[in-house]
Parts: C-alpha cells; structure tokens; sequence
C-alpha cells in the first residue's frame, strides 16, 4: 500500500528529516475536518474485523437457536466489569466453566427456565466427558490404525 522503492529512490536525493515529514503529513492530515489518512486505514481494519467477529456471532446463535441463553451472554459482555469479575470470581471458585456461571446466575437478566437449565450442565457435562477422553480416542484410532496397517504390510 506504501510504495517503499520510491520512498527509499527519494530519500536517497532528498533531506530524509523532510522526506519523513512529508509522508507525516500526508498521512496525519486531516483535510477539511474530516479523517485522516491514518484514521481512515485504522478503521477500515477494525471495521473489518468487527464485521468477521458478528458474522461467528450471527452463526452461532442460529446454532444455539435459544434466544434466551444468547440474550444472557450478551448482556454478560455489555455489563459492569464489577458483575463480570464477580461472576469470574464464582467460575474459578467453584471450578466451572465461565460460560456455565453465567448462564446460571441471577446477576444478569433474563433468568432460565429449569429445563434450560438442565440443558447448559447437560452440555457442559457432554463437553468435559468429550475433552477428557478425547485422549483415550486418539490412542484407540491409533492403535486401530497401526494395527490395520500391520496387518496389511503382513499380507502383501
């Protein structure tokens, strides 16, 4: 986007102090009252990235499809850092998963039901079964696939 060869042809003839100075300005200046040049990239990139980060938002609320558990989390991000860290306190307290400590308190509205309730420690119960033995799969299709291949090299 900078073109660095004329930048460096240039500053080889010129004073590079004015030369560094003039490229300040050209990308500092703010014509008009309006943005500049810098101000401009600068939000184009976090704009950007705004934009990818809704997008997986979008996407896993259609997932999740309960718009309850979804408004909750939500709510959990825009609120005060004293409920966030209280709340984080009560994760590592009680050795849960944040998610799950947000979703189960009364702190943030709106309130679950029981049945979504059960359905939050269901999945996180589903989740740490998965993560631990996660392992113990991959050593099976291990051996599995070490043992398919034995068998192979033995019969050619």
């Amino acid at each position: 986007m900078i073109p660095y060869s004329a930048l460096k042809q240039v500053i080889r003839f010129a004073n590079p102090a004015a030369v560094m100075s003039g490229v300040l300005d050209l990308f500092l200046a703010q014509p008009f009252g309006s943005r500049s040049l810098a101000q401009r990239i600068f939000g184009l990139a976090l704009n950007d990235g705004i934009k990818t980060f809704q997008k997986v938002i979008d996407s896993l609320v259609l997932k999740i499809s309960d718009p309850i558990l979804c408004e909750k989390l939500k709510q959990f991000c825009n609120g005060s850092e004293d409920t966030k860290n209280e709340i984080r306190g009560e994760a590592a307290a009680e050795d849960i998963d944040l998610i799950v400590a947000i979703l189960r308190s009364e702190k943030i509205a709106p309130e679950l039901t029981p049945v979504q309730i059960g359905r939050v420690f269901n999945a996180y119960v589903a989740w740490n079964n998965a993560v631990e033995n996660v392992s113990v799969l991959m050593c099976t299709m291990y051996t599995v696939a070490t043992n398919a291949d034995s068998g192979r090299s033995t019969m050619q």
